[in-house]
């Protein structure tokens, strides 16, 4: 029977003297609303497990059929989960997903390549190229009447003439929190079969999508598609469990997956006990915690769509499908390109500087609401007492 958790169990002041770097960044002086980590308890599957572990003494090195079971673990959810087939030979056990990027980029691609992404992007995607010797492009969303859409004829010219060699996709995006549709992927479906491009999709957020949206993984649109396609997972977001560092990547072929190993497994380094018996635990025993996270994650969702709504003129935010991130645009409120600074400094409060996503987050800012309702509550009375003061 799935024990209840009780997700307002921390106050602010509870929050601030944790040690992980989203509330000790700015230690008492902000409220903490930028990193993607949740302040909720953990499910108590996971806790008791581990708890369990180590009142065992048992954190030698791990038998390899612990690492089987994550990877068995993984596939049968997204078969069970999302209908898409994934072989557990397949999938490698890796530290985390922003490893897995550079991991992908530097052995299916080859130096001077281009590398496509939709922004604003998550930060490590646009530091990847330059970091691996590798060109970025960028391609932006588009802010429709309610949500953010693909601007397909701007991706098809940036592949025409540019000729990327892959394409990282964030699915469910980061930071405008996107669902993207089947009709969607099925487009940049085929236009990577067109142009060759190896996919590499960063599917973290997807046990994160809200009512009201299906998550679609890229792998499932068709044959080809898997066959091109590295998935990449992690029960890090949805289950809040960041700091363990263990996560997978599905190839959709054999093929993509001999190249990736042409860095060695003992160059890639060895993910820990804690971090596997988490993610085994967290995928096979804890989707009635996670089903209650996402309750509460509309429900917070709602709060922030609301407080937005008050603010005509000063905000506007594009509900967010999947994640528990609200991408806030606050150029009408006249704070400069990074509003997450003026709100840092004004309203006590530490937002995700907009500029960190590329160009596209200018005048922006990301907002974390998975916290407590009391302490949303004094987060967006904070932002809102000071932009009235702006007013």
């Amino acid at each position: 029977m799935q024990r209840a958790v009780d997700l307002d169990r921390y106050d602010a002041a509870a929050l601030a003297a944790r040690s992980g770097v989203k509330w000790a960044l700015h230690g008492g002086a902000a409220l903490a609303a930028w990193v993607a980590d949740m302040d909720f308890p953990v499910a108590p599957e996971i806790a008791a497990a581990l708890v369990e572990r180590v009142g065992r003494d048992d954190l030698g090195y791990p038998d390899r059929a612990l690492a089987q079971s994550v990877r068995s673990a993984f596939a049968s959810r997204s078969l069970v989960r999302y209908g898409h087939e994934v072989d557990a030979a397949d999938v490698v056990v890796l530290a985390d997903v922003v490893q897995a990027i550079w991991l992908c980029v530097l052995t299916l691609t080859d130096p001077g390549d281009g590398i496509a992404m939709l922004t604003p992007a998550y930060p490590p995607f646009l530091l990847v190229p330059e970091d691996t010797g590798r060109r970025s492009l960028t391609c932006d969303l588009v802010a429709g009447a309610d949500r953010f859409e693909l601007d397909l004829a701007a991706l098809e010219r940036l592949v025409r003439e540019e000729r990327p060699r892959c394409l990282l996709l964030c699915n469910p995006h980061n930071p405008t929190g996107r669902s993207f549709g089947r009709d969607e992927l099925r487009a940049i479906a085929q236009l990577a079969r067109e142009a060759d491009l190896v996919v590499v999709s960063d599917e973290i957020h997807a046990d994160l999508t809200l009512p009201g949206a299906t998550h679609v993984p890229f792998a499932t649109l068709s044959p080809d598609a898997a066959a091109r396609t590295v998935t990449l997972s992690s029960a890090s977001k949805a289950f809040n469990v960041a700091g363990l560092r263990c996560a997978v990547a599905a190839f959709g072929s054999p093929d993509l997956r001999q190249r990736f190993e042409r860095i060695p497994a003992r160059a890639r380094g060895d993910v820990s006990v804690p971090g596997m018996l988490a993610a085994l635990v967290a995928w096979s025993r804890c989707d009635g915690w996670l089903d209650a996270v996402l309750q509460r994650l509309a429900s917070n969702r709602a709060v922030v769509v609301r407080w937005a709504a008050d603010r005509p003129g000063q905000v506007r935010l594009l509900p967010p499908e999947a994640t528990y991130l609200a991408w806030l645009d606050l150029r009408g409120a006249g704070l400069g390109d990074d509003p997450a600074g003026w709100l840092l400094e004004h309203a006590g409060v530490a937002l995700s500087r907009g500029p960190d996503f590329g160009r596209a987050g200018s005048g922006f800012a990301r907002l974390n609401f998975a916290t407590p309702a009391p302490v949303l509550d004094e987060i967006l009375d904070r932002m809102g007492r000071a932009l009235d003061r702006r007013r």
